[in-house]
């Protein structure tokens, strides 16, 4: 029984999670090996995955693995692979997928070259939609490629391996800090450059795949797979048609519309792609290749991949990426790598190659003609004795000069740590294989802060092993704030300004500062900033003006206590007499109600003394009824008291005399008592 027999019989007897049998091996690749399955429970065939163990040594890889996975299983749609069961085993972590009996899109790629229009309409359109529904579900798959697309015999097309690319970013037990997992042929510039992605990097894949489909080769292929993802972010997808295609420019747009590389001018969605696709194709439903003319064409095989394997740096002088090889590229130029199985497809099968007949040694003509030396002829050897070892010496010089050229020391990007805090600086020169010097000189600095690398010499390539000199930022000089207190506003913003500092002016009301002239700083002079520090300056308006209240009306307490609420003060310009006006009430008032004054100001007011005191006339010896006419008329009240006896006979209702006495004043309304004789 051969290895590989053995090895197909020992995994028949091997169940996971007790109900899974499993089969042959059909497939292996960076992250996982995949069996044909038996559900002993359900009695269906499925697609085991087996996560390598390595991964399962990663908790953050597994806790990522865990979430995806719940969220995968909980897509359903004809377009999308289902996820029937996931769990861990003795080994590692495995998951089960819906068995999809077919090919996928890198099969038919790599045995047709390109698809006509129609056939790319009916292979994207179905993997539109399944994206669709997972972005509906808050799902990015992060990891779109033609291994990932799946051709069933039932003329069903599928988009599978959601949710591994996003746990494989978080492993970073085995991988390394802040990385992206993706193919780099098919990887969104926003990816590439470490940004938060969503549904539009699927989108920018499917517009790579639709270049792919209509030219046979996708846009960007560099020499490494970090030059590869790094040409996204560098240039534009190219129109198919610039290959020399006879293309509808419809085609072309989309292509260019999805690849766009600001994600807020790329197609928005997976359907809006489909749309514009099947406006640009037709409303043909489209043909799809026949699986069965790839299952019965040879196809290259896919080499084993060792899982504990090493991950090889990025940017090494290795082969470049085929399509479809998923990679980790760094998110802060860390230059590491992770390569899955090329070309085909984790989960499925493809047809393995036959192999051809035996090729004869190149160089068997030239032996069957090689001329017999004749006998007894001597041929002189030394000059290719000299010839050989020369080719050895130069061999040997070019074989060294390209060892230390192309892997030794290879000429590779000088990452750019500016800006980067001075350790972390370090440690990324270090990791890309560059020797990092901080020099002991600092340069102040206002845009970069203390301790932060502020200048990087060399920048651009060289070769690693290179000394990259670093000069860190002392940060802000420190300036003191100058004294500019009751200085004018335009001195005191010059004198500022010749000190590194800015200004930031304010006004306000000061009763003591004059107008136009500084009250005060903050911070305050003498403290310490750093140049460049914005200074609140606090500039006087003059004092607050005050408006004078309505007195006129208000009897004097009242008006005084309103005067000196507003702060100003009261004295009485004039009292004069008013009949109407009762006696202290203000008359009149000057600044008028509502006119402006200032704190200590005087309002001067007239108040009233009421009506003027009447002067009595003498009313003795005049009649009474005369006597009291005259007094009321001067607005007097008037009591008289009568008497008899011997002068009551020679004056009869004559008055004798009165009170008070002539001259006197009594205010109008007061009383004048008046004695007389009985009639």
């Amino acid at each position: 029984m051969s290895e590989q027999q053995a090895t197909s019989s020992a995994a028949t007897q091997h169940r996971l999670g007790g109900r899974y049998v499993l089969r042959e091996e059909v497939g292996r690749g960076g992250m996982a090996v995949v069996h044909r399955a038996h559900d002993t429970v359900l009695d269906r065939e499925v697609a085991a995955k087996l996560l390598h163990p390595h991964l399962a040594t990663d908790p953050s890889f597994l806790a990522r693995f865990r979430r995806e996975a719940r969220a995968a299983a909980a897509l359903t749609h004809p377009n999308i692979v289902a996820v029937h069961d996931w769990g861990e085993h003795e080994e590692g972590a495995f998951l089960i997928l819906q068995l999809v009996e077919g090919v996928s899109l890198r099969d038919i790629l790599r045995v047709r070259g390109r698809l006509t229009p129609d056939e790319t309409l009916a292979v994207l359109v179905p993997a539109a939609a399944g994206l669709q529904a997972a972005h509906d579900a808050g799902l990015v798959h992060r990891d779109i490629k033609p291994e990932n697309l799946l051709i069933g015999r039932d003329g069903s097309v599928r988009v599978t391996d959601f949710g591994l690319a996003r746990a494989a970013a978080d492993a970073t037990a085995t991988i390394g800090p802040e990385v992206l997992v993706g193919s780099p042929h098919y990887l969104a510039p926003e990816a590439v450059q470490g940004a938060a992605v969503d549904g539009r990097a699927d989108v920018y894949a499917l517009g790579i795949l639709l270049f792919e489909c209509l030219t046979g080769s996708p846009p960007h292929s560099g020499e490494t797979p970090f030059s590869t993802a790094l040409a996204h972010v560098e240039r534009a997808v190219p129109a198919p048609s610039s290959l020399g295609y006879e293309l509808d420019p419809a085609l072309d747009a989309l292509v260019l519309a999805s690849t766009a590389r600001q994600p807020s001018e790329r197609t928005h969605t997976a359907a809006a792609f489909a749309h514009t696709l099947r406006a640009a194709v037709g409303d043909t439903p489209g043909l799809l290749p026949r699986v069965t003319d790839v299952q019965s064409t040879s196809v290259p095989p896919r080499p084993p991949v060792d899982p504990a394997a090493p991950t090889p740096p990025l940017g090494t002088n290795g082969p470049p990426p085929a399509p479809g090889h998923t990679v980790v590229v760094p998110v802060a130029e860390v230059q590491t790598q992770l390569v899955d199985t090329p070309a085909a497809n984790d989960d499925h099968p493809t047809t393995p190659p036959e192999p051809g007949p035996p090729r004869p040694p190149a160089n068997l003509a030239s032996t069957d003609a090689e001329p017999r030396r004749q006998p007894g002829r001597r041929r002189r050897r030394w000059p290719w004795v000299v010839l050989l070892l020369t080719a050895l010496i130069g061999g040997s010089a070019l074989g060294g000069y390209l060892l230390w050229d192309r892997v030794l020391a290879p000429v590779t990007p000088i990452p750019s740590v500016l800006g980067a805090p001075g350790s972390n600086a370090t440690e990324q020169l270090e990791r890309a294989g560059f020797l990092p010097q901080i020099l002991d000189r600092t340069v102040h600095d206002l845009g970069v802060p203390e301790g932060h690398v502020l200048t990087q010499e060399p920048q651009g390539d060289a070769r690693m092993g290179t000394q990259v000199r670093l000069v860190l930022s002392a940060g802000p000089r420190q300036v003191m704030v100058p004294e500019v207190e009751g200085v004018p506003a335009d001195d005191a913003v010059a004198t500022l300004a010749a000190a590194d500092l800015g200004a930031d002016v304010t006004e306000l009301h000061h009763e003591r500062v004059p107008q136009g002239r500084v009250i005060g700083t903050d911070p305050a002079p003498g403290e310490e900033v750093d140049e460049g520090t914005e200074v609140a300056v606090t500039v006087s308006l003059g004092p607050t003006p005050i408006p004078v209240p309505e007195l006129v009306g208000s009897d004097l307490a009242q008006a005084r206590t309103l005067v000196r609420d507003a702060g100003l003060e009261l004295t009485i310009a004039e009292r004069r007499y008013d009949a109407a006006v009762p006696v202290d009430q203000v008359l009149a008032q000057d600044p008028a109600p509502g006119g402006i004054r200032y704190a200590g100001d005087v309002v001067e007011v007239v108040v009233s003394d009421g009506p003027a005191p009447v002067v009595l006339p003498n009313v003795r010896g005049e009649r009474v009824a005369d006597a009291v006419a005259e007094l009321e008329a001067l607005g007097l009240q008037v009591e008289v008291e009568r008497r008899g006896g011997f002068s009551a006979f020679f004056n009869p209702d004559r008055v004798y005399d009165q009170d008070p006495g002539p001259g006197s004043s009594r205010l109008p309304g007061e009383t004048v008592l008046l004695y007389a004789y009985e009639p």
